[in-house]
């Protein structure tokens, strides 16, 4: 797998970025992906994003950075890749995007992905819950 990050630098600070490239080698460990991963943090939603997309065709996941706690990103990093995990490896048929499989296999893993990096990391703790 390529990844590649894109942010501004005056909004992701280094001990962030830090934070974040250590989940997703958490990520890429539990939910293997193939190919490249382009992860762009932004400080504004773009199209019909809400706190997060992921765009297949071009394995793209775009997060919403600013004004959010490390925690909450790392709950929708985690989202989008697990969409886009499931789109490589499993192909959950129902898609609908309010309680259909795809997007509760989605939730399930996020939320199961944020929860162990931050108890893996406890002295990370103060850090993740920075309020924004």
């Amino acid at each position: 797998m390529k990844l590649c990050i894109k942010h501004r630098k005056d909004l992701v600070e280094k001990y962030q970025l830090d934070i974040l490239k250590e989940f997703i080698l958490q990520l890429q460990k539990n939910l293997p992906l193939n190919g490249n991963v382009d992860i762009h943090f932004l400080d504004k939603q773009e199209g019909k994003m809400t706190t997060g997309s992921f765009t297949d065709k071009k394995g793209l996941i775009k997060v919403l950075f600013k004004g959010r706690m490390l925690a909450d990103v790392l709950r929708t990093l985690s989202h989008e890749w697990a969409h886009y995990y499931d789109h490589q490896k499993k192909k959950i048929k129902d898609r609908n995007p309010i309680g259909g499989d795809a997007e509760n296999f989605a939730n399930e893993k996020s939320g199961e992905e944020t929860k162990r990096f931050i108890k893996s990391h406890p002295k990370l703790k103060s850090k993740i819950f920075k309020p924004a």
